[in-house]
């Protein structure tokens, strides 16, 4: 049971960032290989906030998802300003998360450096992540639906029609960018508050290829298909331990067939929504007057 608690708990900290690269990637059209730069930012942030300035965990883990959210401003708006975009953006993120890995591995003061920020109580645990996993769903599925998740989406589709409607493209893609970081941010509390330390190493570009793969591989413009592949996506490697190794060169050749044969994703644009409960919910209730008894 402890080790799939495990992998229940590291599958849903990965859900909750892929959902903001989902945010980032998949609905307004920014690739990004360097969210694990937010991750990291967030991480050590809330270890600061709880394990040394003693501010409750919740609030701490919401300060350290914020903190992640503004820093985004740093490499967003330079960014978005110059209409860096396409790899040229990609790029732009992959050096501030590495920038960000390496300024964390070499302070020493209060955060440990290279040997780590040790000595973090064990908060997270399986209902705290459910309940952070929900909340997380539930504020980006209104958040796509808004009219700034179809200000996002139009920007993906066409920015100079995007911009031609009106949309103001710097302020939106910033929104969507802080979004996605607040997500990183958060995950990565809940990493550090899990493993009990909090290390440079944690925040590779192997993860941020990770968060990236399951956007890609659950499709764009969808919110179901990214919780799916982030899930399997932690949950695979641990089944397929001998496949360890070869995972970048899995998820390479996996990208070229996807974009290949499938460049909508495995689910397409297939959209979350919760009709289902309500088609259950009267299918229930039909079914209790049918039989007459009462639950």
């Amino acid at each position: 049971m402890g080790y799939l608690n495990a992998i229940l708990i590291l599958g849903g900290i990965n859900i909750i960032a892929g959902l903001g690269v989902a945010i980032l990637t998949g609905y307004t059209g920014l690739f990004s290989i360097g969210h694990a730069g937010f991750m990291a930012l967030g991480g050590y942030m809330t270890a600061v906030l709880c394990a040394t300035l003693k501010v409750p965990f919740p609030v701490a883990l919401l300060g350290g998802g914020i903190f992640a959210g503004l820093c985004s401003f740093i490499i967003g708006y330079p960014a978005f300003r110059t209409r860096l975009r396409g790899d040229y953006f990609a790029i732009a993120t992959l050096g501030f998360s590495e920038a960000v890995r390496l300024i964390l591995n070499n302070t020493y003061t209060v955060i440990g450096g290279a040997y780590g920020f040790t000595g973090l109580p064990q908060i997270t645990n399986l209902p705290i992540v459910a309940v952070v996993v929900i909340l997380a769903i539930w504020f980006a599925h209104n958040f796509v639906r808004s009219q700034y998740g179809k200000n996002c989406a139009a920007i993906s589709e066409d920015e100079i029609a995007a911009e031609m409607m009106g949309i103001n493209l710097l302020r939106t893609k910033l929104t969507a960018l802080f979004i996605s970081a607040v997500y990183a941010g958060v995950a990565g509390g809940l990493l550090g508050f899990y493993m009990a330390y909090l290390t440079p190493s944690f925040f590779t570009i192997s993860r941020s290829s990770d968060l990236l793969a399951a956007v890609v591989f659950g499709g764009v413009h969808s919110l179901i298909g990214p919780i799916l592949t982030s899930f399997l996506l932690v949950a695979l490697p641990e089944i397929l331990r001998f496949f360890a190794e070869w995972r970048l060169i899995i998820y390479g050749a996996l990208f070229v067939v996807i974009m290949v044969f499938r460049p909508q994703g495995l689910l397409g644009y297939t959209e979350m929504n919760f009709q289902f409960l309500k088609v259950g919910w009267l299918k229930i209730k039909q079914w209790r007057r049918k039989g007459g008894g009462v639950v």
